[in-house]
């Protein structure tokens, strides 16, 4: 399988939030994505998110990957994620939009399906929090059904009708869209692989800390048990943070504190996160991040970080030299890339968008990677294919 390249948008809008602001950083994403096209990326991924001040004002991404869908040809178009939870995106709006989409742009979205790590996003919606891992993979198995049966009638446990019901349109690709979920804690990685779905990994950390949930997720992917489509989808795509210039130290300086403040932001958000609510009456499925919360502090359990007591500008430095920051000049990248590729990561996915860093300097960025990065990667697979595993 050839590593692809991916970006990933947040439309983050750092404050103060001066007239126009946020508008101008929607416009310079469709550019950014337009742009990356051009310059060979394989993928962009639209987020859903909601309410998250700043961090990340993308709470529509399937508006945006419609227009995208008109101004690409060939870059595939990616949900990175719906919020598979009935109250947020019922499976039958979810299929019919995902379709449109897949229309719009001629068979080429990657469906991304998620629940939400926070119950900050869905408590307003009205969402069961004790549920949402099994709504998720309700609407999740419903996904394919929907999209090719016909004249369905369902009575599931989150989900039922009992008209006989063909959601309209039809997806272009055969027999279904590829199916994705997005992980933030180690168990998830396992499950997509038994549901024979693609897995979404965050990777603020050096990359050799994942290849335990990689090989988590592979065992499982290899044989799977609750394939949830119609085919397996195995892959692993990690993102992280990632800005390459024309030096390292140009890198450093502009993408160090940029990606300090995606992490510092995020851990503000989800600061208050089950909050003064015993242990043992937090959902099985939460736990995880409530455990981690409270050993690491202020950390997201997402992203796996703490920023307690730790130098600011020393700690931007040490993420980019372990690797946890993909920032660099072409060459530091490159080296980067194939410390994500011996993790066992089967794409890259590329957060560049960050904090208030110029559209000159991502416009940049996306340059470089496909003029120096995307080609070198590309010349040391046909030269040697598979470069050994991390120990």
């Amino acid at each position: 399988m050839t590593f692809k390249f991916d970006l990933l948008f947040e439309v983050e809008v750092p404050r103060p939030w001066e007239p126009g602001k946020e508008a101008a950083k929607f416009h310079e994403a469709m550019e950014q994505a337009v742009f990356a096209e051009e310059m060979g990326f394989d993928t962009i991924w639209l987020v859903e998110h909601h309410f998250l001040k700043e961090f990340a004002h993308s709470s529509a991404p399937e508006v945006m990957l419609g227009a995208l869908a008109a101004r690409t040809s060939r870059i595939r178009l990616g949900h990175g994620v719906t919020l598979m939870l009935g109250e947020v995106n019922h499976p039958i709006r979810v299929a019919e939009r995902a379709a449109t989409i897949d229309i719009l742009s001629e068979g080429r979205l990657e469906m991304g399906t998620g629940r939400s790590s926070s119950p900050y996003q869905i408590e307003a919606f009205g969402t069961d929090v004790s549920t949402t891992r099994e709504q998720w993979e309700e609407g999740l198995h419903l996904l394919p059904r929907l999209w090719t049966e016909e004249d369905i009638r369902y009575d599931g446990q989150f989900y039922s009708w009992d008209d006989a019901v063909t959601v309209l349109p039809r997806p272009v690709q055969q027999p279904h869209p590829p199916l994705w979920v997005a992980m933030t804690q180690p168990d998830t990685c396992a499950i997509a692989g038994d549901q024979g779905v693609g897995l979404l990994c965050p990777a603020i950390a050096p990359p050799e800390t994942f290849t335990a949930h990689i090989e988590a997720y592979k065992k499982a992917v290899a044989q799977p048990t609750r394939v949830a489509g119609h085919f397996v989808n195995d892959q692993i795509g990690m993102f992280t943070v990632t800005l390459c210039a024309d030096d390292d130290d140009r890198a450093r300086h502009l993408g160090g504190p940029a990606g300090l403040w995606y992490i510092s932001t995020v851990a503000e958000i989800y600061r208050n996160d089950w909050r003064g609510v015993p242990l043992d009456e937090v959902p099985d499925s939460y736990r995880y991040h409530v455990e981690m919360k409270r050993k690491r502090g202020t950390a997201n359990t997402a992203l796996g970080v703490s920023l307690e007591g730790r130098d600011i500008e020393a700690m931007g430095q040490s993420y980019i030299d372990s690797g946890a920051f993909c920032i660099g000049g072409p060459e530091q990248v490159i080296d980067t890339v194939e410390r994500y590729r011996a993790a066992g990561a089967d794409r890259l996915v590329s957060v560049m968008q960050l904090a208030d860093l110029r559209h000159e300097d991502l416009m940049r960025s996306i340059e470089l990677m496909g003029t120096r990065v995307i080609p070198e990667i590309r010349k040391r697979e046909a030269a040697g294919g598979s470069i050994p595993k991390a120990p």
